[in-house]
């Protein structure tokens, strides 16, 4: 028994040494820096908000970095979707929370299975269903955002206010 303890133990040292215990970034990836960042609404923590970092001087650059907020307000960013930390440097915080009504169609009537009364009923839902922007769409769009975060070697963390809760209507809507 002690001796299947200690190989375990031996692994578990070992482990991060080779490898194996998670995926290796990419070779050309920039050192990635921990990065959280915390949305808050008139000092109120906002669960379930968008954060993505934009590259201020590079729109095009290709380690896309950001997450979603937890119930305390705090993204733990990713970079990649997967990859813990964000790389250094000077970036725009884009914000946003969209919610979507439930129409009564979706909550009352399946999906059909016929295609044509499927449409139908898509078209139905499309028109009854609504999203809307629970925080200023400005911080939605990086030429418009006025937060900004330098991320630096070592921890990173900041805070922002996104001001009140807003409840604008988002008319670009896309439909599936």
């Amino acid at each position: 028994m002690k001796r299947v303890a200690l190989l375990f133990a031996l692994s578990l040292f070992l482990a991060p040494l080779c490898g194996c215990m998670g995926e290796k970034t990419p070779p050309d990836m920039p050192k990635l820096q921990p990065t959280t960042v915390t949305i808050k609404q008139e000092g109120t923590p906002v669960a379930d908000a968008n954060v993505q970092l934009v590259k201020k001087d590079d729109l095009n650059y290709k380690w896309l970095a950001g997450g979603r907020t937890d119930a305390n307000g705090v993204c733990v960013v990713k970079t990649m979707g997967k990859y813990n930390g964000a790389p250094e440097g000077d970036f725009q915080v884009v914000v946003y929370k969209t919610v979507r009504t439930e129409s009564e169609t979706r909550k009352n009537v399946p999906e059909p299975q016929n295609p044509a009364e499927a449409a139908e009923w898509i078209k139905k839902v499309a028109e009854e269903e609504q999203e809307f922007e629970e925080i200023d769409p400005k911080y939605k769009k990086y030429d418009q955002t006025d937060l900004t975060i330098t991320v630096v070697s070592g921890k990173n963390a900041v805070e922002f206010d996104v001001g009140p809760k807003v409840h604008v209507e988002n008319k670009q809507m896309l439909t599936k």
